[in-house]
């Protein structure tokens, strides 16, 4: 009898912790969705598309489940912003990037672009797909570039133009923190 409410016990906290990494994932995959898109409606269409596809229906939940509901989510956002990548990406083929390559976005970097998401939403949809797929999920070029249905060089112009846009950002919070010590002193 004490054996089988353990094992019931058990039985609950497992379910309770499989409930908790998907309610975080799914917090995570909307926020993805949301940044790509900048509509919530699409947003969590893109979600509903991307768990059907890749979450298992035993609540069994992996890591390799979870990059699949991520890239499920980014490959959705992206079919539904297709026209507005298409339209955008005109303005990025004559720019040219003077690096020769651009580093994945650091943690710090990711965390910036999570706080000052409403700052980096202002991006166009291209510019947000580069940071997701380039700088969050660390997606070769060639591969970005092809779900993206745009040239290895265009993407690379608006990668670094995102990258570029972090800078400022990262230089203004650095500036205010500096004019608030002063004022502290």
């Amino acid at each position: 009898m004490i054996s089988t409410a353990h094992e019931n016990r058990s039985a609950v906290a497992a379910r309770d912790d499989v409930r908790s990494n998907f309610s975080q994932c799914l917090t995570g995959l909307e926020w993805l969705a949301f940044f790509l898109t900048g509509d919530d409606g699409v947003a969590t269409a893109c979600v509903i598309d991307a768990c059907g596809v890749a979450l298992p229906s035993d609540n069994a939940l992996d890591n390799s489940m979870l990059q699949r509901a991520r890239y499920g989510t980014i490959r959705t956002a992206v079919q539904m912003q297709r026209v507005r990548i298409a339209q955008v990406s005109s303005t990025y083929e004559c720019r040219m990037c003077v690096h020769r390559t651009h580093a994945e976005l650091s943690p710090e970097t990711i965390e910036l672009l999570i706080e000052e998401n409403s700052l980096v939403t202002k991006l166009d949809v291209l510019c947000r797909c580069a940071l997701v797929i380039c700088g969050i999920e660390k997606r070769p070029l060639q591969e970005a570039a092809s779900l993206l249905g745009v040239t290895q060089s265009v993407l690379r112009a608006a990668y670094c133009k995102a990258l570029e846009y972090l800078d400022v950002i990262q230089c203004e919070r650095f500036r205010d923190a500096c004019d608030y010590a002063a004022v502290c002193n």
